[in-house]
């Protein structure tokens, strides 16, 4: 459970996330020591995450969601656990109370990767996936005056990271080990 200080330190850190211990304990009224061990009691529950944060309303870039409706959870489950390693999909969420189990939210710097992605990764013919909808939501520069923050943990492996894939989801290992995982 957060305390009131935790928060104040939270709050203080996603204002002015470069701000050092020192600078932070000044502003907050707290001895530096507090907030370092706070901090780091947070990283160290996982309530928290150091990392970095990629606007991307500032770039240009497609963005699609694709809507799964999954009837085996050993599906859903194996879909859950791997998608994650592909480069393109920004965010994945499993559903429940609606018509589709899981939503897939795909950034790429071109619409042609996203339309790959769809195209070829077999999805629908997976045991368990009923049915599967994707909608390119926009294909922009800037696409917003608010900014539409991206947000990657320290040690991620996505930001700009070349892939063995390159983008070749026909060749993709995820996709086996989906495959294979959700195979009776």
């Amino acid at each position: 459970m957060l305390d009131e200080k935790d928060k104040e330190i939270i709050d203080h850190f996603q204002k002015n996330p470069r701000d050092s211990f020192t600078q932070a304990a000044k502003e907050l009224g707290m001895a530096k020591g507090t907030v370092k061990r706070r901090y780091d009691n947070l990283v160290e529950k996982r309530l928290i995450s150091e990392g970095i944060g990629l606007n991307l309303s500032q770039l240009k870039f497609s963005h699609a969601l694709s809507f799964i409706e999954i009837t085996d959870p050993d599906t859903e489950k194996a879909i859950l656990d791997y998608f994650y390693e592909c480069p393109l999909v920004t965010a994945i969420f499993s559903l429940s109370g609606f018509e589709y189990n899981i939503v897939v939210c795909l950034v790429a710097d071109t619409r042609e990767k996203i339309t790959t992605f769809i195209d070829t990764f077999p999805l629908s013919h997976l045991p368990g996936v009923k049915r599967r909808n994707s909608f390119f939501v926009k294909e922009s520069e800037g696409f917003s005056e608010k900014p539409f923050w991206l947000f990657f943990p320290n040690g991620s492996k996505k930001i700009f990271k070349q892939y063995d894939c390159q983008d070749k989801c026909g060749a993709c290992g995820v996709i086996e080990r989906i495959t294979e995982k959700a195979e009776p």
